[in-house]
């Protein structure tokens, strides 16, 4: 070891460490590189030092040996002075025979111990001893600032994670219901956490369903992600505890095979499920999925989140309970203060409210049906081409109100006039030729050019007749359903092709979506009244057609199209206005009309749960 130190102590071999140890000083980046940099720099700048040992407050209250100088250097032999030091709070110096002496200095930060600096060195004298504790004491500001600057950050992280929860549980109590509550939640946790996806659970039954998904305003119920998620935030609720996948190596043994599967499923690195309780009772369920594991302190803020949040999702959750729940528990509650002599303005209330339920029972009106409902066409007329050709001019397009007769548009006719005035000379000669073999009595050429002159005639007749239908008009009064030729301008059209569909002003028909609940009361010749969303000041009559027995899936139900003819009609009627029809189908008691679809779904719901 003297060796060693005296190696150490020679000028040229101190340059070229400090060098080294400066270089590694100035690039560390955790406390640990920093102090296995800064002790042999200190070492090494002490006259006759022999060893060096640096302690440091580790996370269960011990202190550990983070840095020592030399390398090979076994350190307990300075653990008497080290151990005075640390119990006293102040430096320690143990002096021995041989001149040689060892001194600790502790490194207090606020009030806080954090370790201390140990050297070994030979001090003939005092001078010596007090020139390198006066460099310790220096040196040892690098360590302190350190240690000040990380109590520094620990209080700025706390306040800042006081503020996130306080400002998240304002928000959430900002909104209106449960679910934009969630939703709300779910956002700002996944932008704080930077989460890939965070989605919150509520119980439903004895399983749990997913309720909101992080910036996603709509997700599907029945989507395997969705579903795998469920079933891991079920294990956090059964077991009542945060549940994090990977199982962090020092963690309580916890069932996660559903956090498993998930993460195999849907690729994900890191899970972490956290239920929120309120009174006693699990309300929801958060699934934190991202890429990184989970930190300390992150774990300890979700913690306090589930705390300060569980009550507040509590409460919104009670208000956005269905009615029937919300029903049953003020029942029980309403039928404990009616049993008593307590309160007899809320047992007049009751009374008021059955003789309410009576009259509504016993008093009968018209039932009607309502239904989506749209106008259409009594008749579409088809405007086809007449033969191939060019579109020319287009004077009307869809929408417009036309008149019978009125041009539509115009197809090109320079080829017909060429092959009209072709024919015209081919009849011309046939004609010549006819009385020619007339004047010479020729019988076979007179045949023959009488039939040349009627096939030329045939022929000009067909041109004339395509020359009549070069302008296409309308077949009668209408209003333009399809059909848009002004930026096809120029455009060939072949024999037979819609140019455009019209509907007449005077023939109508409602359209009527019938819900499959309703479709049983309709039948033909029932009568109604519709009302337009663009004239909603007026009543249209109608009589009903007929039930199509065909249903057509729309929005999650099914829908019957239903016929109907107007009773009468009115010029501001076009086709493809939409409004809602109301069809008289008989009378009922108000409380059945207000309560059949509820009825009919109880029925269902027994005669499918009933063996």
């Amino acid at each position: 070891m003297q060796t060693r130190s005296a190696e150490r102590l020679s000028p040229g071999a101190r340059e070229d460490d400090q060098r080294d140890y400066w270089f590694d000083l100035g690039q560390a980046h955790t406390a640990a590189e920093l102090c296995r940099a800064w002790l042999p720099i200190l070492c090494s700048m002490l006259a006759q030092t022999r060893a060096g040992l640096l302690l440091l407050r580790d996370s269960d209250g011990s202190y550990v040996p983070v840095a020592v100088w030399p390398l090979d250097l076994e350190p307990s032999y300075l653990g008497d002075v080290a151990g005075e030091a640390l119990g006293k709070r102040q430096g320690a110096v143990h002096r021995a025979a041989d001149g040689r002496v060892q001194f600790a200095y502790p490194l207090l930060a606020a009030e806080q111990m954090h370790g201390a600096v140990v050297i070994d060195l030979d001090a003939r004298d005092d001078a010596t001893l007090t020139q390198a504790m006066r460099l310790t004491h220096w040196g040892a500001g690098w360590l302190v600032d350190l240690f000040g600057r990380a109590l520094l950050r620990e209080q700025e992280l706390r306040l800042a994670n006081a503020a996130f929860v306080l400002d998240l549980s304002l928000s959430a109590l900002g909104e209106a219901d449960f679910a934009k509550a969630a939703l709300a939640v779910a956002n700002r946790l996944a932008q704080r956490l930077a989460c890939i996806q965070v989605q919150v659970g509520v119980e439903k039954g004895k399983t749990v369903r997913v309720a909101a998904v992080s910036h996603a305003a709509w997700f599907d119920e029945r989507s395997t992600r969705v579903n795998l998620a469920a079933l891991a935030m079920d294990e956090a609720f059964d077991q009542r505890t945060r549940v994090v996948w990977p199982e962090p190596p020092s963690g309580a043994l916890l069932i996660t095979a559903a956090h498993r599967r998930y993460a195999e499923e849907c690729g994900s690195r890191t899970l972490c499920s956290v239920p929120l309780e309120a009174g006693g009772r699990v309300v929801a369920i958060w699934l934190l999925e991202r890429d990184e594991a989970f930190t300390a302190e992150e774990l300890d803020l979700l913690d306090t989140l589930a705390l300060a949040l569980g009550p507040v999702l509590g409460l919104k959750l009670t208000a956005d309970e269905s009615l029937l729940a919300h029903a049953r528990r003020s029942g029980r509650r309403l039928l404990q203060r009616c049993t008593d002599t307590s309160r007899p303005g809320l047992k007049l209330l009751v009374l008021l409210l059955t003789l309410a339920m009576a009259i509504l029972a016993l008093y009968r009106t018209d039932y009607r049906i309502a239904a989506q409902a749209v106008v259409e066409g009594a008749v579409q007329r088809v405007v086809a081409a007449p033969f191939d050709s060019y579109i020319r001019e287009a004077s009307v397009r869809a929408g417009d109100v036309v008149r019978r007769d009125q041009p539509l548009a115009r197809l090109d006719d320079k080829d017909l006039e060429l092959e009209r005035v072709r024919w015209e000379a081919e009849l011309e000669v046939a004609l010549r030729r006819e009385r020619e073999a007339m004047a010479g009595a020729d019988r076979v050429a007179l045949r023959l050019a009488a039939a040349q002159a009627g096939q030329a005639r045939a022929q000009l007749d067909l041109v004339l007749a395509k020359l009549e239908r070069v302008q296409i008009r309308a077949p009668f009064d209408g209003v333009v359903m399809r059909g848009d030729l002004s930026q096809e301008l120029g455009a060939p059209v072949e024999q037979g092709k819609v140019l455009f569909e019209i509907a007449p002003l005077d023939a109508w028909r409602v359209i009527l979506k019938a819900d499959e609940r309703d479709i049983a009361s309709l039948r033909g010749g029932q009568s109604g009244e519709l009302i337009l969303t663009s004239l909603t000041g007026k009543r249209f009559a109608f009589q009903v057609k007929t039930v199509t027995p065909v249903s057509v899936a729309e929005e999650g139900r099914n829908y019957f199209r239903v016929e109907a003819d107007l009773s009468d009609s009115a010029p501001e009627l076009r086709p493809g206005m939409e409004g809602v029809a109301k069809v008289y189908v008989g009378k009922a008691s108000l409380l059945w009309i207000w309560t059949h679809r509820f009825t009919d779904w109880l029925h269902l719901a027994w005669w499918k749960w009933t063996p």
